[in-house]
């Protein structure tokens, strides 16, 4: 299943529409930028796409960096298959490989946000040889604690998941929510909305929160532990950039981030939540651009 976007969501992505295949499935990209300059990768996370990165993609590439975003398969113009069993986290890391291999990038900045963590993270464990550096915006590549908060639970009850995010689309709905002013911008939720027109549209917003470990018989955890397990053999710039008032990806996970990565660069961000290129994109493209200074 492949939803079409057209236009350019009032000039606020201009970008040209890329797409490569993973399998069966076809994954939109943009790149934008020198393509002999040494790409930075924006991996987006639920229920956003590449639209989430599109001021720091403006900004950066003028300045002559190579800007590759991609989007899940479910998410944005890539395919989305109807069955929530698709959506594994091994398949996401399988797709993001793909695209890696596909455009031969090397000398890769990761930049990951939410399960762009996990995720980014995977895949360039991967491909350890072409990692330069990472950057890190309120994710984790563990099992979650148990305060994951009681209404993204409720997601995991089947039925109740299925009317609060098919049919009701409440993850995208509830973005505001996850921003530090909650009067969105509404040609921002317009290009949100976009890409989930339908019931089985939004397949994949569902599945990824399924997919999160809790526990160690989830089908995610093997693979999550095995990410975390590697993480501290890292030995690579990395730099945190954390929105202090997620309501979900507390403090307490850029701790976690401190302790596997000691010598991590960190920008606290006081004025932002958990959609922190939302709040505020010219903080965290100006972190970004002094860290690959």
């Amino acid at each position: 299943m492949t939803t079409t976007l057209n236009g350019d969501f009032g000039g606020t992505f201009p970008y040209e529409p890329r797409f490569a295949d993973a399998g069966e499935i076809r994954l939109h990209y943009v790149d934008e930028g020198p393509p002999d300059a040494g790409p930075l990768l924006f991996v987006h996370g639920n229920p956003t796409w590449s639209y989430l990165w599109r001021r720091p993609i403006a900004e950066l590439s003028a300045r002559g960096h190579r800007c590759v975003a991609f989007d899940h398969m479910g998410f944005g113009r890539s395919d989305k298959p109807p069955q929530l069993s698709a959506y594994s986290l091994e398949r996401h890391i399988e797709n993001a490989i793909a695209l890696i291999d596909a455009l031969d990038l090397s000398d890769v900045t990761l930049v990951g946000h939410d399960w762009g963590g996990p995720i980014g993270l995977g895949a360039l464990l991967e491909r350890r040889d072409r990692l330069r550096a990472v950057v890190l915006m309120n994710t984790w590549a563990w099992e979650l604690p148990s305060f994951l908060p009681p209404f993204l639970r409720e997601f995991r009850t089947e039925g109740l998941g299925e009317i609060l995010a098919l049919g009701g689309n409440l993850f995208v709905e509830s973005i505001p929510g996850g921003m530090r002013r909650r009067d969105a911008d509404p040609l921002m939720m317009e290009a949100y909305r976009a890409p989930f027109p339908d019931y089985w549209s939004r397949a994949g917003t569902l599945a990824f929160q399924r997919e999160i470990p809790l526990t160690e018989r989830d089908r995610s955890a093997p693979l999550m532990a095995s990410i975390h397990e590697r993480l501290p053999d890292l030995s690579l710039p990395v730099l945190l950039v954390w929105g202090m008032r997620d309501p979900v990806f507390q403090p307490v996970f850029l701790d976690q981030w401190r302790e596997l990565f000691p010598e991590a660069e960190t920008v606290e961000l006081d004025d932002a939540s958990h959609f922190l290129v939302e709040d505020s994109p010219d903080a965290v493209t100006d972190a970004i651009a002094g860290f690959l200074r």
